[in-house]
């Protein structure tokens, strides 16, 4: 895949085009790549995403700015794994906000031939939101419009995927995402107090703005330049040490080196159990003993 900062200078061709956040990369946003690269398979053009970062609501309203569930980086990965040929990356500014339907689409159409675009129903683009399937055909442009992704007869979106990480119910966020919910970060020092404890953890650094599920315990896979891992992990705030600061840190089973300033990459499986304030140290040694085995037991080792 090609990643364009900004609508390319010189055109990309006769394209296939979607337009959106593409938060997750979920079944949803997996649906309407579908028929993308069906309409591009046709028509014997390119597919190509157009996407915003950061997400437009952080820009019209700031209040209401969601947690995202995949970095941008995340986000090119999962459209270069589905075969995007142009990934096409839109700093969302109020400038941005204030462009007409007209406006944009007259951007785009520099930057490409727009074949077909293919959207929703519910699709909508441009100041006051005044650009939608109507419109595009209005103008010119041969529109496709799907119906919407459902599950269960329930329709799709990134805010319940973000809704079920916020409640730890793992295995549903991760059957609406198609894979499991992950977390990358860097190890850096901590207090360890784990390791006082017979279970040497790595803390990761948190992600700017991306999400993190709710507080608790976790079964999880991590992967590092040392190979694949089982792992218990800890979100939480260490309460039986009189902690107030949330901290995302991780056990590796059966795993004995040094991981300071290494990149993890942590895939989440189930929640295990509440986080919990212990009496003594020994308790939640005795605690952290049963997370482990219980991930043995989940995650078959």
């Amino acid at each position: 895949m090609i990643v364009h900062q900004g609508l390319p200078d010189g055109p990309i061709g006769d394209a296939v085009l979607a337009i959106g956040s593409f938060d997750g990369v979920h079944l949803g946003h997996q649906w309407v790549l579908d028929h993308v690269k069906a309409a591009a398979k046709e028509l014997g053009a390119r597919t190509a995403v157009i996407t915003f970062e950061p997400h437009p609501r952080c820009v019209l309203e700031p209040a209401r700015c969601p947690k995202s569930l995949t970095t941008l980086e995340e986000k090119l990965g999962l459209l270069h794994v589905l075969e995007v040929d142009d990934g096409i990356v839109l700093k969302f500014t109020p400038q941005v906000a204030q462009l007409t339907a007209e406006e944009f689409m007259a951007g785009v159409g520099k930057a490409m031939n727009v074949r077909r675009v293919v959207c929703g129903p519910d699709f909508v683009f441009g100041n006051q939101r005044r650009g939608n399937p109507d419109w595009l055909r209005e103008h010119g442009f041969e529109v496709e419009v799907i119906p919407p992704f459902q599950l269960d007869g329930v329709e799709l979106h990134s805010s319940e995927i973000r809704r079920l990480l916020g409640e730890g119910d793992i295995p549903a966020a991760n059957r609406l995402l198609g894979r499991p919910f992950v977390l990358r970060g860097t190890v850096e020092h901590g207090a360890e107090v784990g390791r006082g404890l017979g279970f040497p953890t790595a803390n990761l650094a948190l992600q700017l703005n991306k999400l993190v599920p709710a507080v608790g315990i976790y079964a999880v896979r991590v992967k590092s330049s040392f190979g694949r891992h089982l792992g218990a992990l800890s979100i939480g705030y260490r309460p039986t040490f009189g902690g107030d600061r949330l901290g995302i840190e991780v056990f590796l089973i059966d795993f004995d080196g040094d991981l300071y300033g290494a990149q993890l990459e942590v895939s989440f499986v189930a929640r295990l159990r509440d986080e919990e304030k212990y009496e003594s140290a020994a308790e939640l040694a005795e605690a952290i003993a049963r997370d482990v085995e219980a991930t043995r037991r989940l995650l078959g080792r």
